[in-house]
C-alpha cells in the first residue's frame, strides 16, 4: 500500500514493519513486575525497543497471513431473535435466511437451549477451541467454519446469532503491508499507580453499531504526562472466570481524529503484580473497526477522554471512512 509521505515519515523504518490486536489478537503488555525509571541505561532502552518492534512485527504478520485477519473481515451478519438460521452464499457474499434454499451452506438451530449446527453443502468444516466439530454438534460458544476459501466466525447468543465473514480476496487483505505507528518513545512508558475501587460497578458503553456492551469499573490508573497528573479508568469484562483476567483501558486523547483513530484506542494489560507499575502507551492499538466494517467496537467513555496528546502507539490506518 502506498502511504502518504507525511504518514510514512512517522513510521519507523527498516525493521519496523509495523502492531495491533486483535481482539483479541495477542496484545502483550510490558513487564509490570518491577517499576522502572523512564530514563534507563542504553542497554535497557535497546532491549525495550527491540521487544516493542518484535511485538509489532508479529502483529503485522498476523494481519498479513491469518485467515481471520481483521483486514479480511468482509461482512457482519446478525440474526433477529429466532430458533433457526440459514447461512446462504452468493458469489463472494453471504446472507441469512429463515428458510432453506439452494444457496444455504449451513444451518444453526436451537435444541434444548443450545445452538446446533448442520452442514448443508459439501466441504464445510467446523472447529471449536481448535478442535474439529462434526455436523450436528452443539455450539455452546464461538466456533469457526471453513466454506470454500472463506472463514466464518460464529458467535451465539441466547436468542440470536452473529456471523463474521472473512474473505482472503478482500482488497484490504491482499494489499496490506503493515500498520502505522508513532516511533517507540520511552517518555510514554510512564510510572503509574493502580488504585482499585472498593466496589466494582457495571457500566454500559455504546458501540460503533449503536449497541451497548457492559463492563465493570475496576480501578483508576494514575500517572503523569508532560508533567501533568492524569487518570484513566481500567475496566474488566466480568468479575468471575476468564472475563475477570486482565484490564481493558479504552481512551481518547487530543490526537484522536487527527493522527489517531477517531473512535479512540485501547490498551489491554495483565493485572499488575503491584500497585506501582509501568503503563506503556506504546502498546495502544486501534479498535478492529479501523480495518473493516465487519466489527462492533466499544467507544471509550467520557471519563477516559484525555486532554493531552498521546503520541505513542498505533496511528490511524487509512482507508475506511471514520465518522466517530
Amino acid at each position: 500500500m502506498n502511504m502518504p509521505k507525511q504518514i510514512a515519515g512517522r513510521v519507523c523504518a527498516s525493521t519496523m514493519v509495523l502492531l495491533s490486536l486483535l481482539v483479541a489478537c495477542s496484545k502483550e503488555p510490558v513487564d509490570t513486575t518491577t517499576p522502572v525509571s523512564v530514563a534507563e541505561s542504553e542497554i535497557d532502552d535497546a532491549a525495550w525497543t527491540e521487544e516493542l518492534i518484535q511485538h509489532r512485527e508479529e502483529n503485522d504478520e498476523h494481519f498479513r497471513t491469518s485467515r481471520t485477519s481483521p483486514m479480511a473481515g468482509a461482512q457482519y451478519l446478525k440474526s433477529e431473535p429466532t430458533e433457526r438460521v440459514y447461512l446462504t452464499r452468493g458469489d463472494r457474499t453471504f446472507g441469512l435466511a429463515d428458510n432453506e434454499t439452494t444457496a444455504a451452506e449451513l444451518m444453526v438451530e436451537r435444541e434444548d437451549g443450545t445452538w446446533v449446527w448442520r452442514a448443508l453443502a459439501e466441504d464445510i468444516a467446523g472447529e471449536m477451541d481448535s478442535e474439529p466439530i462434526e455436523s450436528g454438534s452443539a455450539l455452546a460458544e464461538s466456533a469457526t467454519f471453513s466454506i470454500a476459501d472463506f472463514t466464518v466466525r460464529f458467535h451465539p447468543a441466547e436468542d440470536r446469532v452473529t456471523f463474521i465473514i472473512f474473505d482472503p480476496e478482500r482488497s484490504e487483505m491482499t494489499s496490506f503491508e503493515h500498520l502505522l505507528y508513532f516511533p517507540p518513545d520511552r517518555n510514554y512508558a510512564v510510572p503509574a499507580r493502580l488504585v482499585e475501587l472498593s466496589e466494582p460497578e457495571a457500566i454500559e458503553m455504546p458501540t460503533t453499531r449503536n449497541l451497548i456492551k457492559t463492563f465493570y469499573r475496576y480501578a483508576k490508573i494514575e500517572f503523569e504526562v508532560d508533567g501533568e497528573n492524569q487518570e484513566l479508568t481500567a475496566f474488566k469484562y466480568g468479575l468471575t472466570g476468564d472475563e475477570a483476567k486482565g484490564l481493558f483501558i479504552p481512551f481518547k486523547d487530543s490526537t484522536t481524529g487527527r493522527e489517531t483513530y477517531g473512535a479512540g484506542r485501547y490498551i489491554q494489560i495483565d493485572d499488575p503484580d503491584s500497585e506501582d507499575f509501568i503503563f506503556d502507551f506504546n502498546r495502544a492499538f486501534n479498535p478492529l473497526c479501523n480495518y473493516s466494517p465487519a466489527y462492533n467496537c466499544t467507544l471509550p467513555p467520557h471519563e477516559n477522554h484525555l486532554k493531552v496528546a498521546i503520541q505513542a502507539g498505533e496511528m490511524t490506518y487509512p482507508g475506511l471512512e471514520d465518522d466517530h
